[in-house]
């Protein structure tokens, strides 16, 4: 079985269970399958599946949370559009040598998406435009014509890398956590509690230091089950400029008493602790994640992007910039998506106006995944006179997308 019929499965009986025979998202779950399925090749969802696996929709699927039907339901209407696509530059679009390419897939997607949102609006889109930067091709995401003028359309995602890696860091702690209660029978005495905090929002110190967790816990049981002359040796806190990290007997409850004082000063830090009943032999691990930034930081790193797509099309000369970008928070076990980076109440509209002025428009659009559907939001910025037609036409679209079988 694979991860796309699992995940199948897996909806098919939770529709079945709450009765969501006639639920709109749920009504043509087989069809949303077999047209994922006519895109993908079998061997694709049968592969190993790592954290760091480049192929953002079997996460989802892997995941077989009842919401990604949500998720899903635009996938399939997407990738319906796609092979629909006139324009023959548009198989590039996912491809690389013949297979298709995953690394970016999500990325990729919402391109695909800005390009159905748009004919949706009426517009006509060109992929696979480019334009000469001192001699050199410069590819265009979509290239539009309306109304006279010309729009280079570009288009990207906004993260917050340093929180999403240490999501991902805190995903890795609490499966190995499970895998160490699994794997040993440990003793009042061997369980802990520690935590990893960061000196700085420095995204590869974090992926950088996974293996240092493992050695960790292996070191510290290893210091009960090899004590010499009754001298238990605990690993001692480790301390660099980049990191602090702390493992160490949970009966000191300084989990409870000390690490929360300790670790609020830290841009970002995860704390960890096993817990066990000794009575039923069972276990329980968990984790906590934080990060510390405010409101100022998490506009200036949306600035930056902006800044840096307004200087990869700085010479563009035949028509108006626009720049779209998504700002997602889509939980999984995926690295990226799974915390959204700003919110849009809390978007600085001065700062962005003040540094796209007579330059570009830009166009923010919010998708957040709730257990109740897929919620977007969206904010423009830009000359209003100079962009009146193009902002009128995206202010009528309805960024929602859901997979509708065609009427036999």
């Amino acid at each position: 079985m694979n991860y796309l019929d699992e995940w199948y499965q897996t909806l098919q009986a939770f529709k079945w269970k709450n009765a969501l025979i006639n639920d709109p998202h749920f009504r043509n779950l087989e069809a949303i399958r077999n047209e994922i399925a006519a895109f993908i090749p079998p061997d694709d969802f049968e592969l190993s599946l790592t954290k760091s696996h480049d192929n953002w929709l079997l996460h989802i699927l892997f995941d077989k949370q009842p919401n990604s039907i949500y998720l899903l339901n635009e996938v399939a209407e997407l990738l319906r559009f796609y092979r629909n696509l006139p324009d023959k530059e548009s198989l590039k679009l996912f491809q690389k040598n013949g297979k298709i390419n995953y690394k970016g897939f999500n990325e990729k997607l919402f391109e695909l998406q800005v390009n159905y949102l748009l004919r949706s609006g009426g517009l006509e889109p060109k992929i696979g435009q480019y334009y000469l930067l001192d001699g050199n091709k410069k590819e265009i995401d979509l290239l539009v014509h309306y109304h006279g003028q010309t729009y280079n359309i570009e288009v990207t995602k906004y993260y917050d890398v340093f929180t999403e890696s240490l999501l991902g860091l805190a995903t890795d702690i609490i499966g190995s956590l499970h895998l160490t209660t699994i794997k040993r029978t440990l003793t009042m005495d061997e369980i802990f509690s520690g935590y990893f905090a960061f000196k700085k929002r420095n995204e590869e110190v974090v992926r950088q230091n996974k293996n240092l967790f493992h050695k960790g816990v292996k070191d510290f049981i290893h210091g009960y089950r090899s004590v010499k002359e009754n001298t238990i040796l605990h690993p001692a806190k480790k301390e660099t400029d980049d990191y602090v990290f702390l493992i160490e007997p949970v009966f000191s409850q300084n989990y409870e008493r000390l690490y929360d004082g300790e670790l609020g000063k830290y841009p970002g830090y995860i704390k960890f602790k096993i817990e066990a009943n000794l009575q039923t032999n069972r276990y329980h691990a968990n984790t906590y994640a934080a990060t510390r930034t405010s409101v100022a930081d998490g506009n200036k790193r949306l600035v930056s992007k902006i800044r840096e797509k307004l200087r990869q099309h700085h010479k563009f000369e035949d028509g108006l910039l626009v720049i779209v970008i998504a700002i997602e928070e889509i939980f999984s076990s995926f690295s990226n998506n799974r915390a959204i980076p700003i919110r849009q109440r809390d978007v600085d509209k001065r700062a962005i106006h003040a540094e796209i002025r007579g330059k570009a428009a830009v166009v923010l659009l919010f998708k957040e995944l709730k257990s109740d559907g897929v919620s977007y939001q969206k904010m423009t910025f830009g000359d209003r006179v100079a962009h009146q037609d193009i902002f009128e036409v995206i202010k009528k679209i309805y960024p929602n997308i859901r997979y509708l079988p065609e009427a036999s």
